[in-house]
């Protein structure tokens, strides 16, 4: 029973090596076992390869740093173009964790390639130096096990049975949004990585959260509310500057009402916090035309300003 069983899982890794998507149903039907015994035999090998087995759905497929000599090396000249020109953007040297060969050839295309682009912003967060605690974090987001999470910024605080949803970067800054049992924002967090102290995971788990994970896909600042219906703001921004509006959007619920002399544009957002620093970086150039409760808050932040 022993020899059979290594020999079923020496032939499911033989066919994840070989670039193949697993299905366990179909192997077990094709080996005459037990859905069962196939799910331990996978399992078993994501014990030893980790991260390299990916679940897509119901099927397995296993990826390495070969998939480099497989495939950047197969692109056209337009397609390495494009793929040097993503990895010139990127802060993160992900270069020196390759073999020498890839790493080697990695170097030399963004060489010949990337003179064209110098990009100056703010400086990306090393979230290399959080690295054992991004281990647990994709733990518990793959397996949906709730966490007991320590944090400190202003004070500490610790958030327990907290479910982590994603890691999103967002201005520069790496975070980890959750949904925790705190009253406030109904309970849903985005924690600066870097402020995180420590991650307990528990074996319990918990079920995909659909309208959390709906808000991720849509949220337009780190000041979104969740469980909150948008309300309008109207702009009025002078001629001066509104190509700049025209060309861009700011946030991705802005709209053109009107487009004269000066333009008119509407925003939905979830609070103040949303807007105000956007109208903060084009003043004098832009006006607050609606809500009368927005306009007359920021009127009042700027006298407390001039004081």
């Amino acid at each position: 029973m022993q020899t059979k069983k290594s020999i079923l899982q020496l032939q499911l890794l033989k066919e994840l090596l070989e670039g193949k998507k697993v299905c366990l149903k179909t192997f077990s039907s094709k080996f005459d076992i037990s859905l069962r015994s196939a799910q331990r035999y996978m399992q078993d090998l994501i014990e030893v390869f980790g991260d390299n087995i990916l679940k897509d759905s119901e099927l397995y497929s296993f990826v390495s740093h070969s998939i480099l000599d497989k495939n950047i090396l197969n692109f056209n000249k337009k397609e390495l173009e494009n793929f040097v020109d993503l990895y010139s953007l990127l802060d993160f040297d992900f270069s020196t964790k390759l073999d020498d060969k890839n790493r080697t050839i990695l170097q030399k295309m963004e060489k010949k390639y990337s003179s064209t682009y110098l990009i100056k912003q703010n400086p990306f967060e090393n979230f290399l130096q959080k690295k054992e605690l991004l281990f647990q974090i994709k733990d518990a987001i793959k397996n949906r096990r709730y966490a007991k999470i320590e944090y400190t910024s202003d004070k500490k605080y610790i958030f327990d049975q907290a479910k982590i949803l994603k890691i999103v970067f967002a201005e520069g800054n790496f975070y980890i949004a959750a949904l925790t049992p705190d009253e406030i924002n109904s309970g849903f967090k985005f924690l600066r990585l870097s402020f995180v102290d420590k991650i307990d995971l528990y074996a319990t788990t918990f079920k995909k959260e659909y309208e959390a994970e709906d808000f991720l896909k849509k949220f337009q600042t780190l000041f979104s509310n969740y469980k909150k219906e948008p309300f309008e703001v109207v702009l009025k921004i002078d001629e001066s500057v509104k190509r700049f509006f025209i060309n861009k959007k700011f946030l991705s619920s802005q709209t053109i009402l009107e487009n004269k002399d000066d333009l008119i544009v509407s925003f939905k957002v979830t609070n103040s916090m949303e807007i105000l620093p956007l109208v903060k970086k084009w003043l004098p150039n832009i006006k607050i035309v609606s809500p009368k409760e927005i306009k007359e808050q920021f009127e009042e932040e700027l006298r407390e300003y001039l004081k």
